[in-house]
């Protein structure tokens, strides 16, 4: 273990001297590559090793996902098609395979773990507004006048739609602004342009979004997003009676599989050991669904169980759960509590065992569900942010996304933005926007939690810049659903603030789904079959079918919806379904 410490911590000194100035990457490249790779199989072997299929939710695990991806950013400047040259790769036994996909079976572990984190805020209204927050929307919609892409019609007015709605500005540039330095080339434009806006002094807070981001739902508010994740909950409230916010569901929240996690009581146990033969329920989540939406899935673990799978079924009153023996079922028996809400007090299994609740987690607190905050005046929400926090930024599937960000106007902020674009700009044309950003709140902080001791207070948070969060992808930047299959990451759902079609560039087959996403942002009814005043918040968001009366507008038939339709809104099941039948035609 010493010699590992030892050796750890001398190849992250090395690291963190030689990418000081990115130029000096340049002169190799993929070894900077090969000496992240090898750090991440020194921090995590068995997770690095077996390529993110095994203990995805370990601290070790987090801190190599971080550093993978600070090595995919240099495989980035390579400019090979993300591929590692391969007599390049064969001297520093490094490839791209054992990266890429590592990064994006890590990554679930680590939504895991911010939903879990999630669940310990107090809970944001989507249509939450602070008048006192002065917010820019800020974009590049640069194409040639005689471009066929539909962006430069489509986007421009969506977002006036949205901005004059909440009282924001915006700030759309038709052409490439003639902010920022000398020569500036647009892939590193929006950090420039960011950065004098925010030098003006005019705005708060500050939302970059790609021109190719159209936003679909109206009623939710950039405020509510800064209000959930830059939130600093007054130390008055934060006594629950050591039950822990999270103990309690929120107001109109679906019930599903959180009911059943937890701690249970197995009656087939003699009492002296039912204590040391606790059943442990975790939720799990398929790789279609991820942890955001309202989870159906289950583990159930305990020393005579082993580890098995199950699922609540639809009417959250019944439990599946497959043991070595077969699959077994059970009914979900709930108690009310004294004043509202109930929880979920016994599982009854049809081979007469019954799981009861563990007494530690039966809930104390008799007040029922907690309701969201729908404005700062209101007395549900006793909230405040956090000044520390000045960048909230997405992940998708292969890490840390510059698409859509929000940024505070601080000093923090502008030595950021100048930092970045320096590097980008000046130290290393090859870095993007994107590539800059991460190495600027990723890199000598990551180094750094890996060189240190095992037990370390770095190695137990994520070695994140402490002014940056990362929020979840559907929040800023949910995928269409083909690139959220193929890129295994979130895809939009009815009630999303927004979608994203990244390197949708041909208008021949972009321009029906950019259209057919704007018309769903400018249409009034469709999200009129939900009728939850909630609607878009994420304790209930879910992936199912559509329910906007236009989705089947234009179909082939049978019931299936237009190729532009099945981008947009998929379902994620359905597209992959469609994808393999194609894929069977052609192999025949």
């Amino acid at each position: 273990v010493e010699e590992t410490s030892e050796k750890r911590l001398r190849l992250a000194e090395v690291l963190a001297e030689r990418t000081k100035n990115v130029t000096d990457v340049l002169s190799c490249n993929v070894g900077v590559v090969a000496g992240y790779f090898l750090l991440a199989r020194l921090v995590a072997p068995i997770e690095v090793g077996s390529l993110g299929t095994a203990g995805a939710d370990s601290r070790e695990a987090a801190l190599a996902y971080r550093l993978l991806q600070l090595a995919l950013v240099f495989i980035f400047t390579l400019r090979n098609a993300n591929r590692i040259p391969e007599e390049a790769g064969m001297a520093w036994a490094v490839t791209e395979q054992a990266i890429i996909p590592t990064i994006m079976r890590l990554k679930k572990g680590h939504d895991s773990q911010l939903f879990r984190t999630l669940r310990s805020a107090y809970p944001i209204s989507p249509s939450f507004r602070d008048p006192a927050l002065r917010i820019a929307v800020v974009s590049i919609c640069a194409y040639p006048p005689d471009h066929p892409i539909a962006l430069t019609k489509v986007t421009p007015d969506n977002r006036d739609a949205y901005t004059r709605r909440h009282d924001y500005a915006m700030r759309l540039h038709l052409e490439p602004p003639v902010l920022g330095a000398h020569g500036l080339g647009i892939q590193h434009a929006k950090l420039a342009t960011v950065l004098a806006y925010m030098q003006s002094g005019e705005f708060d807070w500050i939302v970059w979004l790609d021109c190719d981001s159209i936003v679909m739902n109206m009623n939710r508010t950039l405020d509510s997003i800064i209000y959930q994740y830059a939130q600093q909950v007054k130390e008055e409230n934060e006594d629950d009676g050591g039950e822990g916010i999270d103990a309690k569901p929120i107001c109109g929240e679906p019930r599903g599989a959180s009911d059943v996690a937890g701690r249970w009581i197995d009656s087939f146990i003699p009492p002296e050991y039912q204590e040391e033969a606790t059943i442990h329920i975790e939720l799990s989540h398929s790789s279609s669904e991820g942890p955001w939406s309202t989870p159906k899935q289950i583990v159930a673990k305990a020393p005579q169980l082993g580890s098995a799978k199950g699922r609540v079924l639809e009417d959250s009153t019944l439990i599946e759960v497959n043991f070595d023996g077969g699959a077994l079922s059970g009914r979900i028996e709930y108690e009310d509590l004294p004043i509202s809400g109930s929880y979920a007090s016994k599982l009854i299994w049809e081979n007469g065992a019954v799981w009861t609740r563990h007494p530690e987690e039966i809930p104390r607190d008799p007040s029922g569900c907690r309701k969201p905050c729908v404005s700062p005046d209101s007395s549900d929400c006793n909230v405040r942010l956090d000044p520390d926090i000045n960048l909230m930024i997405t992940e998708e599937g292969w890490g840390l996304s510059s698409a859509n960000w929000m940024i505070k106007t601080s000093a923090w902020s502008m030595q950021f933005l100048h930092d970045a674009l320096t590097a980008a700009h000046v130290e290393l044309q090859l870095f993007g926007d994107q590539d800059a950003i991460i190495h600027h709140i990723l890199n000598q902080q990551t180094l750094r939690a890996a060189g240190s001791e095992p037990g370390s207070e770095d190695l137990r948070r994520d070695p994140l810049d402490r002014h940056a969060v990362i929020i979840p992808q559907f929040e800023l930047n949910s995928y269409d659903s083909l690139n959220a299959l193929t890129m295994e990451c979130d895809t939009f759902v009815e009630g999303d603030f927004l979608i994203t079609f990244p390197q949708c560039k041909d208008a021949d087959g972009c321009n029906d789904v950019f259209r057919l996403a704007a018309d769903f942002g400018k249409d009034e009814e469709a999200l009129s079959p939900y009728t939850n005043e909630h609607h878009g918040a994420w304790w209930l968001r879910q992936e199912e079918q559509p329910r906007w009366s236009k989705y089947l507008e234009g179909s082939p038939g049978h019931g299936m919806p237009s190729s532009a339709a099945l981008r947009v809104f998929g379902p994620r099941s359905l597209v992959r379904e469609v994808f393999m039948r194609e894929q069977r035609h052609r192999d025949h």
